[in-house]
């Protein structure tokens, strides 16, 4: 439909009378807003990640920078209409997005190939992202005093970029809207070009995404209040102990770096010294990941320590767990904690803590990908516990590296240990290595072998307990942990039980039970799952657990004498199972051969780790899987860069990870009935497996969160109770 777009020829008001935001009766001129943006914009641009961009996508400096300006200062142009007037004044719909994007559909000056425009497309879809239905517009009339402000660009030119204006733009509003077929048509062409849609995406991220920050930044403090803080880079990070010298080495480390350090060591606190290194004046970032949302938690709330209110946390329940901090704190949720929030959720504060699938899904165009992808190129990304990731998602976790090495991100890789062949199959021996060799010098535990299942040991993991020992019980399966646990109550009652599934509330209250009962005297008993591999920072005398992958294991045995102090040697005792579950039964049966009894350096245990995975990466089945899950999903970024021309927003179907159930959150019956039905309430289940048991609950009460049936038992001292065999994929 053909779009009719005038000038009005009756004078109504002045420029400045064109108002751009309002906040209840508070209005705010498109000149000021404009002018606020720009500030924003240009207060978080690093110029030499700029240098390197502009090299990627084939421009100089100066030409990404000056479409920039021109992205920021047009981008609410449109805004200067009869019809947004009307909005801002009576709330009828207009879309000024689009209004102000036709100015620019035949760019002269910036175009990235034959009729595509980034900033065309940047002053689009600063509010909604591609697609953008353009044909729904039949016309807009744009306001003389519009012509005014139009013609100014020359002036704020000189003023945010320091030279005189080289660039003619002519105020000709389109006459017609743009079919949305004619974008997806132009942009399909990119895929003649090299790199063409990663280079594009590149440029238009970067264009929107500083873009989006900037005009959430200037509306925020228009708003609620909101201003976010930028990184203390000129202040020394400080912590209450002396470094170790991995840790004076990471601080004076530029690049990326592969870290292995053992637990317990101060590998965070080294992981944040080389982030600060590496951070580039105020507008830097740091991105602290880890594989799940509870030791995210945990690391959120560990980094408010060091750097306050500059923290956010990402991943799939965030928004849940900071809405319960914030009530906590300040009795109910407000306009500055709403205001703040879009911030937190796309990497926009200093510091985050997060998943590192919040950060990847990003790639494949998620959520705000163009905001967090321009967020993400000025940080230092620190990737830790990498050993905890399966083969699908290293595909992608390789692809990510290349990705930031060609970006000039720098990223550190840390972990307890990696095998060799795990380096070298993501490409990590091209970054240097940081470790201390004398602290894998150190001897922990004595390591024995029992070719029987534990609960054969009952008798003995009692008699330590009844001598006043700290003893740590591990078991691959949550029924398997129940089980024994049952059996050792009766005669240990200073026991407990902790896995997967309880409430988080009573996580927590179980982790506070941990701790107290690790520093009273008198025997304590833990049984537990794997969850203690990486969530906890316990330490233990003595350890009973299922044989696993050596990984897993050397985790396991990192919650025993975790000072690794020579004088008290911890004892590790490692059976046998009948079902490798959750494990692939090659790494099983493999770990048990290759381990061996005695009383060894840490450096022994890696030892072990590379002839595992040597073994592994050498067998039929590593070929299959590497076949059937890591190439996938290492192509996965180039594959959907094309299906979604680069720039289409993608639907969160994410599947990363090799997840055979995937879990999700669920609520109790009897506290839907109590009316607990807050984040800390929730259970983490696997869907497919408890989507047979929920409870029906009414539309309008709009429970966020599926209600298991009252079939479903729960107790504190155990969690869910549900029939073994489903329990055994757990």
């Amino acid at each position: 439909m053909e779009a009719k777009v005038r000038l009005k020829s009756k004078k109504r008001e002045k420029m400045g009378k064109i108002w751009a935001k309002r906040v209840g009766e508070r209005f705010q001129t498109l000149e000021e807003h404009t002018l606020w943006v720009l500030e924003a914009v240009f207060g978080g641009i690093d110029i030499e990640r700029a240098e390197q961009i502009a090299q990627i996508v084939g421009w100089n400096r100066e030409k990404l920078l000056d479409a920039l300006f021109f992205t920021a200062y047009f981008h609410d142009i449109g805004k200067g209409t009869r019809e947004f007037q009307a909005t801002i004044l009576k709330g009828s719909p207009s879309y000024h997005s689009l209004y102000g994007a036709l100015l620019f559909w035949n760019d002269p000056h910036f175009s990235f190939s034959p009729g595509v425009s980034p900033l065309f497309f940047a002053i689009l879809t600063h509010h909604t992202l591609f697609p953008y239905h353009t044909d729904r517009v039949s016309s807009f009339t744009y306001l003389p005093e519009v012509e005014e402000f139009f013609s100014n660009y020359p002036l704020f030119f000189r003023k945010f970029r320091g030279r005189e204006c080289p660039y003619t733009f002519n105020f000709t509003p389109s006459p017609s809207p743009v079919p949305l077929n004619l974008l997806t048509h132009r942009l399909n062409r990119l895929k003649f070009q090299r790199e063409g849609f990663h280079r594009f995406r590149l440029l238009y991220s970067f264009l929107s995404g500083h873009l989006t920050r900037g005009d959430w930044e200037a509306s925020g403090k228009f708003g609620a209040g909101v201003e976010i803080p930028s990184y203390p880079h000129r202040q020394k990070l400080k912590f209450p102990f002396s470094l170790r010298q991995f840790q004076r080495e990471l601080g004076e480390c530029q690049g990326s770096v592969v870290v292995e350090i053992p637990t317990g060591k101060g590998k965070t606190e080294g992981g944040l010294l080389w982030a600060h290194q590496n951070l580039r004046g105020p507008a830097g970032k740091i991105i602290y990941t880890l594989p799940t949302s509870t030791t995210s938690n945990k690391l959120y709330q560990r980094l408010k320590g060091h750097f306050g209110e500059r923290v956010g946390l990402i991943h799939s329940s965030a928004k849940v767990v900071l809405e319960e901090e914030y009530i906590q704190e300040r009795g109910e949720v407000d306009d500055y904690f709403l205001g703040r929030l879009p911030f937190i959720k796309n990497f926009t504060l200093p510091v985050t803590a997060s998943t590192l699938d919040a950060l990847l899904k990003s790639f494949i165009n998620i959520g705000r990908f163009n905001l967090i992808t321009a967020n993400y190129l000025n940080s230092a990304v620190i990737v830790d516990e990498v050993h905890s990731y399966d083969l699908k998602f290293m595909g992608f976790l390789k692809k990510f590296l290349e990705l930031s090495d060609q970006l000039g991100v720098p990223v550190a890789i840390m972990s307890a240990s990696i095998p060799t062949p795990v380096k070298e199959l993501l490409g990590l021996e091209r970054y240097p290595t940081i470790t201390q060799p004398e602290l894998f010098k150190k001897k922990a535990n004595q390591i024995f072998k029992r070719p029987f299942p534990v609960e054969e040991a009952v008798e003995e993991i009692l008699e330590h307990y009844h001598r006043g020992k700290k003893v740590l019980v591990i078991k691959n399966t949550i029924a398997g942990a129940t089980r024994l646990y049952q059996t050792l109550r009766n005669f240990a009652p200073n026991s407990l039980l902790y896995h997967s599934a309880f409430r988080k509330v009573d996580r927590q209250r179980k982790e506070e039970l941990i701790f107290q009962k690790l520093q009273s005297p008198g025997g304590f008993i833990l049984i537990a799952t794997q969850v203690v591999e990486i969530s906890l920072d316990i330490d233990f005398q003595l350890l009973y657990t299922d044989v696993a992958p050596i990984d897993s294991l050397i985790q396991r045995m990192g919650r025993v004498n975790r000072r690794k102090n020579p004088e008290t040697p911890g004892a590790v005792y490692i059976y046998q199972v009948e079902n490798s579950r959750p494990y692939l039964p090659f790494l099983v049966e493999k770990s048990w051969e290759i381990l061996e009894e005695g009383y060894f350096p840490i450096s022994h245990y890696r030892r072990w780790l590379d002839i595992l995975y040597t073994q592994f990466f050498h067998s039929s089945q590593f070929q299959l899987l590497k076949y059937e899950k890591f190439l996938p999903s290492y192509r996965k970024y180039d594959q959907k860069l094309e299906e979604l021309l680069g720039i289409r927003k993608s639907e969160d179907n994410y599947d990363l990870r090799d997840i055979e159930l995937p879990k999700g959150e669920f609520l109790l019956y009897s506290d839907y009935i109590d009316g607990k039905r807050e984040y800390r309430y929730t259970i983490s289940l696997p869907y497919p497996i408890f989507r047979n048991w929920i409870h029906p609950t009414p539309p309008e009460e709009k429970i966020r969160y599926p209600v298991l049936s009252d079939g479903v038992l729960y107790t504190f001292e155990e969690g869910v109770q549900v029939k073994e065999e489903n329990f055994e994929f757990i």
